[in-house]
C-alpha cells in the first residue's frame, strides 16, 4: 500500500506549537473526514510517544467534534431535518465515542416493537394509548437525576438503552419514538419549557399530553391546570408550536446545562457552538 504521505504530515504537526499550523491540520483533518481521524487513532497512535498520545488523542477528539458540527449544520438546512440524526450528531459533538450503530439498532428495534401494535386502523386517541403503554410500562422509561446534573441522564443514547433519564431527556426520547413510527406529536413551546401536541393533518391541535403522567392526554379546557402543574403561569400568547429542529436545539441546550453543572467547560463551548446554529434561540 503507497504511503499517505499528506497524512504521516498532518500526524507530526498535531503537536506543532504554532496555533496557525495546528488550525490547519485541524481543517485539513476535518477536509478528509471521520475515516482519516479513525484511522489514525487506530494505526498510528500506538506508535506514537506516550508523553503526546494523550495530546493527540485530545486534538483528534476536537476534531470529531467538529465533524459531527458540520453534519449537523448541513443536516438542520435541510427543510426536514430528522430527528434521529439530529440528536445523533449532536450527541456525538458531545461525546465523540457515541457508537452510532448502537444508537441506530436501539432505535429501530424500539420503532419496530412499537410499529408492531399500533396499526392503521387505530384512531389518534388509541394509537397515543398504545404508544404510552409500550413507552412507559413495557419498555420501562422513566425519570431520574430530576436535578438534572448528570451527563449520563441526558445523552439520548444512554437514555434509549438504560430506559431512564432526567425529564427532559426523558421528554425527547419520547418525541423521538412517537416521530420514528409516524405519530404527529410536536413541541408546543413556550418560554422556559414545552408540551407534546398531537396534531391533525392541517396542523392543527388535537389534543395535549402530559408526559410527567404518564403521556396522558388532555384538552384545551385543562391546559391551565398543567401550567399549574409544572410551576408556570399559564399566558397562551407566548405559546407555539414548533418543528423537530427545536427539540433539536433543546437537547443541545439541555447538554450546555448539564455539562456546566459538571464543570466540563469544553464540551459546554461545543454546546454554545450548537447553540449558535439555531441563532441562539433558548427554550428551556
Amino acid at each position: 500500500m503507497k504511503p499517505d504521505n499528506e497524512l504521516i504530515s498532518l500526524i507530526t504537526l498535531m503537536d506543532d506549537p504554532d496555533s496557525i499550523v495546528r488550525g490547519a491540520v485541524r481543517d485539513r483533518l476535518i477536509e478528509r473526514g471521520q475515516e482519516t481521524v479513525e484511522l489514525i487513532e487506530k494505526q498510528y497512535l500506538s506508535g506514537s510517544p506516550e508523553d503526546k498520545r494523550e495530546l493527540y488523542l485530545s486534538f483528534l477528539d476536537e476534531v470529531k467534534a467538529d465533524i459531527a458540527t458540520g453534519k449537523l449544520t448541513s443536516l438542520i438546512e435541510s427543510p426536514q431535518p430528522m430527528l434521529d440524526l439530529g440528536l445523533y450528531y449532536v450527541t456525538r459533538v458531545a461525546d465523540t465515542t457515541t457508537d452510532e450503530g448502537l444508537y441506530f439498532t436501539t432505535l429501530e428495534a424500539l420503532s419496530e416493537e412499537i410499529n408492531l401494535e399500533i396499526g392503521e386502523d387505530k384512531t389518534s386517541v388509541e394509537s397515543v394509548k398504545i404508544f404510552n403503554y409500550l413507552f412507559f410500562n413495557r419498555f420501562g422509561f422513566h425519570h431520574t437525576d430530576v436535578q438534572m446534573e448528570h451527563s449520563e441522564s441526558a445523552l439520548i443514547d444512554r437514555v434509549l438503552l438504560s430506559r431512564g433519564g432526567n425529564p427532559v431527556a426523558i421528554s425527547l426520547a419520547y418525541f423521538l419514538l412517537s416521530r420514528s413510527v409516524g405519530l404527529p406529536i410536536y413541541p408546543l413551546c413556550f418560554p422556559g419549557g414545552f408540551v407534546p401536541v398531537y396534531l391533525d393533518n392541517e396542523g392543527k391541535i388535537i389534543f395535549y399530553l402530559n408526559i410527567f403522567k404518564q403521556g396522558s392526554i388532555f384538552l384545551e379546557e385543562t391546559l391551565m391546570q398543567f401550567f399549574e402543574d409544572i410551576g408556570m403561569v399559564y399566558n397562551p400568547e407566548s405559546l407555539r408550536i414548533e418543528e423537530e429542529r427545536a427539540l433539536v436545539a433543546i437537547y443541545a441546550e439541555l447538554l450546555g446545562y448539564i455539562y456546566k453543572s459538571e464543570e466540563n467547560f469544553q464540551i459546554v463551548s461545543r454546546m454554545e457552538k450548537v447553540s449558535t446554529l439555531f441563532g441562539g434561540r433558548r427554550f428551556l
